[in-house]
């Protein structure tokens, strides 16, 4: 098929430190009971655009088509707004 237009992958930015760093934290903490992972509190955040997709979107199309609505992308003044969340889950959940 061909070369395609594509988006790069984002992955972390880790250096050989941060690597080594978690290798070792996996490692002393693979022999973990339950009871201990249970003792762990996981926590995580979302962010939610409402309006606005915060990366580049791209189109196909072809000389003239630049108005049709397939090739077009809506926006509202300001972004339209978001919501961020945070959420914590504690070991305990697991328990049956």
């Amino acid at each position: 098929m061909g070369l395609c237009s594509r988006r790069p992958t984002c992955v972390p930015l880790l250096t050989k430190r941060h690597r080594q760093l978690r290798l070792q934290w996996a490692r002393e903490h693979r022999d973990w009971t339950m009871d201990e992972w249970k003792r762990v509190s996981w926590s995580d955040e979302s962010r939610f655009l409402i309006h606005y997709v915060d990366g580049r979107v791209r189109v196909r199309r072809l000389p003239g088509e630049q108005l049709l609505p397939s090739c077009t992308a809506g926006h509202t003044q300001a972004g339209g707004g978001g919501i961020m969340l945070w959420g914590r889950s504690h070991g305990r959940l697991w328990d049956p």
